[in-house]
């Protein structure tokens, strides 16, 4: 369609099911869907009962998401955008699995539980938030996300590890007979033992409204409206127990003949429930709102808001705020990562390298954070800023991204590593050698500033035949900065095939 349109896809690969949502962009519109639609796959069920994944789910995911990435490409999408949560977070062959669903160009990122959960409250509140202060609950298949918030503000965020699937098949109960009661109240005191830190928490916070989101909260609202009105749109505490004392009393098979029921939820609707009605129980929530949008509505506004439809930019928002939680260099910080984005932008028109602007923005988000690790102590400060950086879990990126970000700042001081270092084991070699130039980079821009007083003034940068050559302008003494990078030549032939030569300006 030649409308000046765009469309994007979104894949949502759960534990429990995989979502797409097809969206056409046109303009700075916030996008019409245009197809959406889910299989449930269960890649927990095998998971939480085995500790991993079993190779008939992995083969019937990597179907699915052939079919997923085709319909994407009939409808025109120039764009597929496909997020893993927590089977993938957890499972000890994720490989496996990533290997056999990264087909035909996709490349499926695995984000961490606190990412998980600030996508599902902007996909549930919009990228304005609610107007009061809101508690949202998403019971997953693996995990449960919950979220307190006002306006744009993320008051708390967390995830637990909890969910339907989860309990359903990692508990010991087999849930397709009825339960008894001893037996109920045992999967209420799991979800009691979970979760009772997070809860505390909260009420000492306090929320003025509750809202759920996802296919156990919905599947439970519907059967919940069955017996009164049929306005799904919201259930009692009151409404819930009564009914888990019904779903309790059935089997698999019996409970899918109650008016509401998802048939494909009928094993796992007890765990679901149980984690439903505990945490409104343990939190005090009388009444919760139910809402059919999740994570790949926020995986859509997400989009929109790192695509420059907003003057808030998540990723930005994320880095900063780690760094002034580590109490960063600031001036130092901004001359090295204004250096480094000199030196990429230079290098690339001079055609010493091709990356991408990902890699670039990576590069200018490591320079910001490259010193962080000082904030436990300036030996090995390195080696501390990987941890904290891959540790993070900052808003905004996926694994992937802060495994980069941790490497750039890890080796950007000290010892430079060659490409059969430990730290690259399973990576293809084109990450690997992007990773290497950065961190070259970074390395020559934090140089470059080693005293921390911003004295260079300018860089020039030119290449001839093989010898790349870094003309340096300042006013004050750089004799220890030029001699520094002296030292360095070896391990930047080593990464751009160049000589590197060193002139004052």
């Amino acid at each position: 369609m030649d409308d000046g349109s765009k469309v994007v896809s979104f894949i949502d690969v759960g534990t429990n099911s995989i979502h797409i949502l097809v969206v056409r962009f046109f303009g700075d519109s916030m996008g019409t869907p245009i197809f959406q639609d889910k299989e449930t796959v269960r890649l927990g069920q095998h998971l939480f009962g085995h500790g991993f994944i079993d190779r008939e789910t992995i083969k019937k995911t990597k179907i699915i998401m052939s079919k997923f990435v085709k319909v994407s490409k009939d409808l025109g999408a120039g764009k597929i955008i496909a997020y893993a949560t927590c089977a993938a977070r957890e499972a000890s062959n994720r490989k496996e699995l990533l290997d056999a669903i990264n087909t035909e160009g996709l490349d499926v990122k695995v984000i961490s539980g606190l990412e998980e959960a600030r996508l599902i409250k902007l996909g549930v509140f919009g990228p304005d938030g609610p107007p009061q202060r809101t508690i949202e609950i998403d019971i997953g298949g693996g995990s449960t996300e919950i979220v307190l918030c006002e306006g744009k503000d993320d008051i708390f965020l967390d995830s637990l590890s909890l969910g339907s699937v989860r309990l359903a098949y990692g508990c010991g109960l087999d849930q397709n007979r009825a339960l008894t009661f001893p037996e109920y109240d045992f999967l209420r005191r799991q979800v009691d033992m979970m979760s009772y830190r997070i809860c505390r928490r909260v009420r000492e916070i306090g929320f003025e409204k509750a809202c759920g989101s996802s296919g156990t909260m919905m599947s439970l609202a519907e059967m919940c409206a069955a017996k009164r009105d049929g306005d799904s749109s919201y259930m009692m505490h009151r409404e819930l127990s009564e009914l888990m004392k019904e779903l309790c009393s059935k089997d698999a098979e019996e409970r899918k003949k109650i008016p509401g029921m998802n048939s494909g939820r009928s094993d796992i609707i007890i765990s679901g429930g149980a984690i439903a009605e505990e945490l409104m129980y343990l939190l005090d929530i009388d009444r919760i709102e139910i809402s059919e949008r999740g994570m790949k509505q926020g995986m859509e506004i997400d989009y929109l808001l790192n695509s420059g439809h907003s003057d808030f930019n998540v990723k930005d928002s994320s880095v900063l705020n780690l760094a002034k939680r580590c109490q960063y260099d600031r001036v130092h910080a901004e001359t090295v990562r204004r250096n480094a984005i000199l030196l990429f932008d230079d290098m690339k028109e001079l055609g010493i390298h091709s990356m991408s602007g990902d890699m670039r923005q990576l590069l200018a988000y490591a320079s910001v954070l490259h010193d962080v690790g000082e904030f436990i102590s300036y030996a090995e400060h390195n080696v501390h800023s990987y941890t904290i950086i891959l540790n993070s879990s900052i808003p905004g990126f996926d694994d992937g991204e802060l495994e980069t970000m941790a490497m750039l700042a890890r080796f950007h001081h000290k010892k430079f590593p060659s490409r059969t270092s430990k730290y690259f084991k399973g990576m293809d070699s084109g990450r690997i050698s992007n990773i290497l130039m950065c961190a070259m980079i970074l390395k020559i821009a934090d140089i470059l500033d080693r005293y921390r007083d911003s004295s260079i003034d300018l860089i020039d940068i030119s290449v001839s035949e093989d010898t790349m050559t870094i003309g340096l302008g300042s006013e004050s003494d750089i004799s220890m900065e030029i001699w520094k990078l002296k030292t360095i030549k070896d391990d930047f032939k080593n990464v751009f095939g160049l000589n590197l030569e060193i002139d004052r300006i």
